[in-house]
Order: C-alpha cells, then structure tokens, then sequence
C-alpha cells in the first residue's frame, strides 16, 4: 500500500522560501522541514541537510528545472536560486 501524498504540498499551496544569496537557511520550525527544493538557476550548495538522505555532498549542483525531494532541514547556497517548499 502506498503513502498518502498530499498533492497541495506538490503545487506549493503551503508557501516557500525563495534562496538566491549564501546565507544559512533553515525552517522557520524544525518540525516544518522543506519536502522539496525547485532549482531556479543553476545552484551549487555548500550545505544541504536532511534527516532522511545520508552523504549529501558538500558542492551538490543542480541545474536550473531541476528538483530534490526530502524533508531538508538546512539549505545554504554558494550560488544560483532554488525554491524550498514547506510541507
């Protein structure tokens, strides 16, 4: 049997947080991790942090069109723009 997905998340009707600089980003409640993050611009991240996915590598890129799912607790960029959407 499969999870149930709440398919508001997937349209991000549970707002977001837009990241184009290289400040350190977390949620505004730990429990309130972002479920996906929607590269914009090409992006290089020196920190991605998720309680489910292990090794994230420090200097992930990902291409503009591009998206990652999981339940990410921290996000800092070295460069480009992604979405995170809340779950």
């Amino acid at each position: 049997m499969s999870a149930n997905v709440n398919v508001g998340n997937l349209a991000g009707q549970n707002g977001g947080t837009y990241i184009s600089d290289t400040a350190a980003y977390t949620p505004t409640s730990p429990v309130d991790a972002w479920f996906g993050i929607y590269c914009i611009a090409d992006a290089v991240f020196t920190l991605l942090t998720d309680s489910q996915i292990e090794n994230i590598p420090n200097d992930l890129e990902l291409t503009a069109g591009q998206a990652i799912y999981g339940h990410f607790a921290a996000i800092t960029l070295a460069s480009g723009s992604v979405i995170a959407y809340n779950k």
